[in-house]
């Protein structure tokens, strides 16, 4: 890992690629700052792309997004969609059957919550005000409340199961074991186990989002923070992984930083004083 070394041949760079719980939007951090606003909006102007890559919903990051949202492109809830140009070109759906089974295996976990993702809208069976206020307040997903699952109608891309202290290591041992050849299954960080489709991910998105961008992936810079940004760490030319990231995750990034915006005033520097 080189923290302390940010050199980039600027000259190679088309498009930067970045988690955002965790990463963004640091711990203590409801927004992105000000100062990234600033940055991106030079850097859009330069004619390098930004993606959001996040667990989150398409709708969400817009929100969080908002100065530039019409200028960016959005890999949403682990990969199983991709937005770009305003316009969603992928949508990996979990077959109904296994995603009602995996809902039933969640259930039993009696101090879980679970929350199913559609296209626009986050589905929960709240079994605590506590649920519906982080998604609705600190998250800020569009919600909707059913009083049970099955009433979804829409294609399910992504379920998840939430624990306030944290995800079990008998649950996420078991989850695991079941679910790991149909479903990709990763930690989302802050208590959250996610599942999406087997073809789904951050790395794979990515990869498909790069065909129709037609930037090559050795021209993009990523940066994460836990489980679910590995394989897209492993994807760029350029990757970094937060300095707060468990030592496993670090290993699949070039380097390290404390925050996205150091990396990208970097950037920006090189690109002021190319002679540097």
């Amino acid at each position: 890992m080189e923290k302390e070394n940010l050199d980039l041949q600027v000259n190679k760079i088309q498009a930067i690629v970045s988690d955002y719980d965790g990463t963004i939007a640091r711990p203590g951090m409801m927004e992105p700052s000000e100062e990234l606003f600033a940055l991106l909006e030079k850097l859009l102007d330069k004619g390098i792309r930004f993606v959001s890559a996040s667990g989150r919903q398409y709708q969400n990051l817009r929100d969080r997004f908002a100065p530039v949202a019409d200028r960016i492109d959005y890999i949403c809830e682990n990969g199983s969609l991709i937005a770009y140009r305003n316009e969603i070109i992928y949508k990996d759906v979990i077959e109904r059957k296994t995603a009602l089974e995996l809902i039933h295996d969640m259930e039993k976990w009696k101090d879980g919550e679970i929350m199913v993702s559609g296209v626009g809208t986050s589905y929960i069976v709240p079994r605590t005000q506590y649920f519906i206020d982080r998604l609705v307040k600190r998250v800020r997903n569009h919600v909707t409340i059913l009083k049970e699952f099955n009433e979804i109608e829409e294609d399910m891309i992504k379920i998840s199961i939430f624990w306030k202290e944290g995800i079990p290591k008998e649950a996420a041992e078991q989850f695991h074991e079941r679910y790991d050849s149909c479903l990709q299954v990763a930690d989302g960080g802050n208590g959250w186990l996610d599942f999406t489709g087997k073809t789904s991910g951050k790395g794979n998105a990515l990869k498909i989002l790069a065909r129709h961008m037609n930037i090559p992936l050795e021209n993009m810079v990523s940066f994460g923070d836990n489980e679910n940004d590995m394989d897209m760490l492993k994807e760029t030319g350029y990757s970094f992984c937060m300095s707060s990231a468990k030592e496993h995750v670090k290993l699949c990034a070039g380097r390290v930083c404390d925050s996205v915006e150091e990396v990208l005033n970097a950037v920006w520097e090189q690109f002021e004083t190319p002679s540097r």
